[in-house]
């Protein structure tokens, strides 16, 4: 179209100003709609941060109630309290942002003083000199590997404190053999490339201790994929193979 010398090849969607033909709004609606949008962008990611805070907030709450009954000798509430945390761990937990905007995704390899100053701390109370009143040093000792893993998700510490947890739970002072397997799979599933056995000592929990052979079957597998130490690869392969001729 053409008026007095002047052409143009369309209107602003918005308020039907005259613009160029390869604009859709004119300068001010371009800017409004701008600030528009990236403050309903800002809230959204306000908002599913807030849903993640949130669903973190419950399961360290679980995790924390499991924790006292285990302390206090209260089998059946941890009976509870556990089946509960199962309850939830298995509802689906949906990324409501894109990876990069995700402010909770972090990597385990910073090396962080802290973390690490909570590791020897950790590693003192569980490996004490004296053995006296070993099991309060132990409870002393998962709350400050639990503390990396709430703290400092970030460490390059956090799989290895997983993995000490598994490991005390396993034991002879607590016999908590679901929080054992839990804490062996959390110590992989934070970094799948840590150097401890946790995929075979879960499917060795799995089979043992817990009766439950699918799941063994499955760290046992894993466990020859991705196992450094040799000691286990033949139990591991043996073990496998059995329960696969068992129909697992």
């Amino acid at each position: 179209m053409c008026i007095s010398g002047f052409s143009w090849a369309g209107s602003c969607e918005r308020c039907y100003e005259n613009i160029d033909d390869d604009k859709q709004f004119c300068t001010e609606c371009e800017l409004n709609t701008s600030s528009k949008l990236a403050d309903m962008k800002s809230r959204e990611t306000q908002i599913a941060n807030a849903v993640a805070s949130a669903r973190d907030n419950y399961k360290s709450s679980l995790e924390e109630l499991i924790q006292y009954y285990l302390d206090i000798g209260s089998h059946l509430r941890l009976k509870r309290a556990r089946k509960e945390l199962k309850a939830l761990k298995k509802v689906p937990r949906r990324k409501y942002l894109k990876v990069k905007e995700m402010v909770s995704e972090v990597s385990p390899s910073k090396n962080i003083e802290d973390a690490n100053m909570l590791f020897q701390d950790g590693k003192a109370y569980k490996n004490p000199l004296i053995i006296i009143k070993k099991k309060a040093k132990l409870i002393s000792a998962v709350a400050r590997f639990k503390k990396i893993l709430d703290d400092y998700p970030e460490s390059d510490k956090a799989d290895d404190a997983a993995y000490e947890i598994a490991d005390i739970y396993e034991g002879f002072y607590f016999k908590d053999y679901e929080g054992a397997a839990d804490y062996y799979v959390m110590c992989y599933e934070i970094n799948e490339k840590t150097d401890k056995p946790a995929r075979f000592k879960a499917a060795w929990v799995y089979d043992n201790q817990l009766g439950d052979y699918a799941e063994a079957a499955k760290h046992y597998k894993m466990a020859l994929e991705t196992c450094k130490e040799t000691q286990y690869l033949g139990i591991a392969e043996t073990r496998l193979e059995q329960l696969r001729k068992e129909g697992y």
